[in-house]
């Protein structure tokens, strides 16, 4: 008996078996939580994308109220949700952001094994909401460096607007303000380089010009209509003529008395006696000559729209521009000296060579453009119809805005193969417009002390039609 015992204790036949019936049972479990956690990572995935598509939709989506976006993130969730579970769903909303939680039972195919029946699942995301942006300042080069440039003493700010720069160049805006430039929202498709509030967003899409397909009026080839037709005195008695002539003779002594001080040649006065009307001015804080057409008003007068061969300059206070088109050919529209100037439902037609806008010298220009017609909202456009060689423009040119010049404008200046440039001291632009755009290829805004450019774009205050162009500040996921 002793013998057979001690058999049965040696014999290892059928361990394998035994070792198997006891491992059975912690294999099973590990095997049941590989197949509940796999499901698991499963249901959680689904529910999350099909969260971040519901709350990024209600987001995107302004034409539904906020109360609204509550129920279309509902909806769109379960049209998205992949699973089998049913949820508890519980949408909140705030003025910039939409949030959906979800929560529900996940029944567990083998956790009842080790006391588990049911897992609860919570996941919840959110979106800021889309807000539609107007473009108050827009470079539309693709490529430049400095696309749009902040630089030197000037104050920039578009609190109720955005800026945007089309150049995708790692610099397309830059600033070196000591006080960072404010707008709604800076944009561009490249980057950007310095400080600015709130920071520029990088990675824009980039915006279509909004004026693009507008047509510029036909541009003539000649002027058939006298200067001394367009530009006529407000009051035609013989005494405002002579007071007229009297001014006139004043600025010319002026000229010359100049000429003479900084040259000591009684040749150079003469000289500059007879050119004053059609020699370039030479601004010494810009190191430039700037160039004046030799088509000149002085003070007291009417303008009445019709082409300007060669430009036209502003020389002079109370000048009127009477309602209507002004075709500027082959030659700046400048104002000078001081010049006051008023042009209500106007748009400026800048076409040719040398055909730029030029503000400097402690002039100023308020400018409202036309609200109705093809070219409603602009107050001045740069024609560059392809489809008629008079219309364009031959080289690089640049408007200028210099030296304590002011514009305000009710509409939209548009200039889409010039660069725009504000410079020089006290220069001030935008002030008390309450609705105002700029489209330029690039913009330099780089005034010193005391210059300033403030752009609003209260269409409805400044009775005139939307500002384009306008861009969504794209919803993000935010949770």
């Amino acid at each position: 008996m002793n013998w057979d015992l001690k058999k049965f204790i040696r014999n290892d036949d059928g361990q394998v078996a035994v070792i198997f019936s006891l491992a059975l049972l912690p294999l099973l479990a590990l095997t049941s939580a590989a197949v509940d956690y796999s499901q698991v990572n499963k249901e959680r995935n689904a529910i999350s994308s099909a969260l971040d598509a519901a709350v990024l939709a209600a987001a995107n989506n302004n034409a539904i109220s906020m109360s609204e976006k509550e129920e279309y993130a509902k909806t769109h969730f379960l049209a998205n949700y992949n699973g089998k579970l049913k949820f508890e769903l519980t949408p909140s909303m705030t003025a910039d952001r939409v949030r959906l939680a979800a929560e529900g039972e996940l029944q567990m195919s083998f956790g009842n094994l080790v006391g588990i029946e049911n897992l609860t699942l919570k996941e919840s995301s959110a979106a800021t909401i889309a807000n539609e942006n107007t473009i108050c300042l827009m470079a539309l080069n693709e490529e430049a460096s400095e696309a749009i440039l902040f630089d030197g003493g000037i104050s920039y700010s578009s609190p109720t607007c955005a800026v945007q720069a089309n150049s995708s160049h790692p610099s397309a805006i830059t600033s070196r303000l000591t006080d960072p430039p404010l707008a709604q929202s800076f944009c561009t498709v490249g980057g950007a380089r310095g400080e600015f509030e709130p920071y520029v967003k990088g990675e824009c899409r980039p915006i279509e010009d909004p004026y693009a397909l507008v047509e510029a009026p036909a541009i003539p080839s000649e002027c058939a209509v006298p200067l001394s037709e367009l530009v006529v005195f407000k009051d035609k008695d013989p005494e405002a003529l002579e007071a007229a002539q009297v001014a006139e003779l004043q600025q010319r002594l002026a000229f010359a008395f100049t000429a003479f001080e900084e040259t000591g040649s009684l040749r150079s006065a003469v000289e500059a006696f007879f050119s004053y009307e059609t020699d370039p001015i030479f601004d010494t804080d810009l190191g430039g000559m700037i160039e004046i057409s030799q088509n000149r008003t002085g003070s007291d007068v009417d303008v009445i729209p019709g082409t300007f061969c060669g430009g036209l300059t502003i020389d002079g206070i109370n000048v009127d521009f009477l309602p209507g088109e002004y075709i500027i050919k082959d030659g700046p529209l400048s104002f000078i000296n001081g010049a006051e100037a008023v042009a209500e439902d106007v748009t400026f037609i800048l076409a040719g060579s040398g055909a730029v806008l030029n503000i400097q010298s402690e002039s100023s220009l308020k400018l409202k453009a036309a609200t109705e017609g093809p070219r409603k909202g602009l107050a001045v456009m740069e024609a560059i119809d392809h489809s008629a060689p008079g219309n364009r423009t031959y080289q690089e040119q640049s408007s200028l805005i210099a030296e304590g010049g002011s514009l305000t404008v009710l509409g939209t200046v548009y200039l889409p193969k010039q660069q725009l440039r504000v410079m020089g001291r006290d220069t001030s632009i935008g002030s008390m417009a309450p609705s105002t755009g700029f489209i330029a290829d690039t913009i330099q805004i780089s005034g010193g002390h005391g210059s300033s450019m403030s752009i609003a774009v209260d269409h409805v205050a400044a009775d005139m039609p939307p500002i384009q162009p306008r861009a969504e500040d794209g919803s993000r996921l935010v949770e």
